[in-house]
């Protein structure tokens, strides 16, 4: 395997790293896995997982290409007028169009990692060559027993006794006996607001009804996000497209996949999917 890294995209502005299946001469390729950023992490992904699962995709016969988006890591900002999310979108579809003259399939998969995530079920929306995509860390949306959970943990952080003067200073406030906090609150970027769920479910359906593989996949180090198995069905609950979708959660994997047991937790994960759903024999 000798990968190779090269500029690609109508504009000449992205770093693509390419890295070949090892596989024998004349096999087909299955599909071509698409790798990039984690918010602003370069396309390595955070602590390298992407180089990681990258070689391990090439001894499964499976090429891949891991970019960096506009404005991130290697790549350069793009001249278009377009949203961040808009720009990240074209982007990918531009690294799958240099993928498919480099390695002769036209069926891809996204690995995205929390930012990408969102990237990659919005390309998957646009099209048709995207055909699965996993979507780590992404929208999570509370229910009664992840709102239980997430009080449970914040009383265990702050103590009982934070917790008392932090429950005291709200009471006064809403009883108008203590200045209010006007304090503004933090920007949010396009990338840190989830859509509303009703939205969200719609789009889920399009792409489960055109046939687009899905993995929910949650770690478990962040418990104000998503902090147990069952709150994925619960919070989704009725939705015909729920059996056909597939989730996973990682309880001992944090968001970044610091740990060596958390990267090969991760990639266990990933290619047992891939084998399961994609690449069946």
């Amino acid at each position: 395997m000798q990968e190779h890294t090269r500029i690609v995209g109508a504009e000449g502005h992205l770093v693509a790293t390419f890295t070949p299946a090892n596989r024998l001469p004349g096999a087909s390729t299955p599909l071509v896995v698409i790798l990039s950023n984690s918010g602003v992490i370069p396309r390595s992904g955070p602590h390298r997982i992407n180089v990681l699962l990258a070689r391990v995709l090439a001894d499964m016969g499976i090429p891949s290409v891991r970019f960096d988006m506009s404005g991130l890591g290697d790549s350069q900002r793009s001249s278009s007028t377009r949203t961040v999310t808009q720009q990240w979108v074209a982007d990918t579809r531009d690294v799958m169009d240099a993928a498919q003259a480099q390695f002769g399939c036209a069926r891809f998969m996204m690995v995205g990692l929390c930012s990408g995530a969102i990237i990659g079920h919005l390309v998957a929306l646009e099209d048709a060559r995207m055909r699965a995509v996993l979507l780590w860390d992404m929208y999570a949306y509370q229910t009664l027993q992840s709102r239980l959970r997430t009080l449970a943990f914040k009383i265990g952080r702050a103590g009982l006794g934070g917790s008392a003067q932090k429950a005291a200073v709200m009471l006064l406030r809403r009883l108008r006996l203590m200045a209010p906090d006007n304090t503004p609150p933090k920007p949010k970027g396009e990338m840190s607001t989830s859509p509303p769920k009703e939205e969200f479910m719609a789009r889920v359906e399009r792409l489960t009804s055109q046939g687009v593989e899905l993995l929910f996949a949650y770690c478990g180090g962040q418990p104000e996000w998503f902090n147990h198995r069952g709150q994925f069905a619960a919070m989704f609950r009725g939705q015909p497209w729920l059996s056909r979708v597939s989730f996973e959660m990682l309880e001992n994997t944090d968001h970044l996949i610091t740990s060596g047991p958390a990267k090969q937790a991760f990639i266990d994960m990933t290619t047992a999917w891939i084998r399961q759903k994609l690449v069946r024999a």
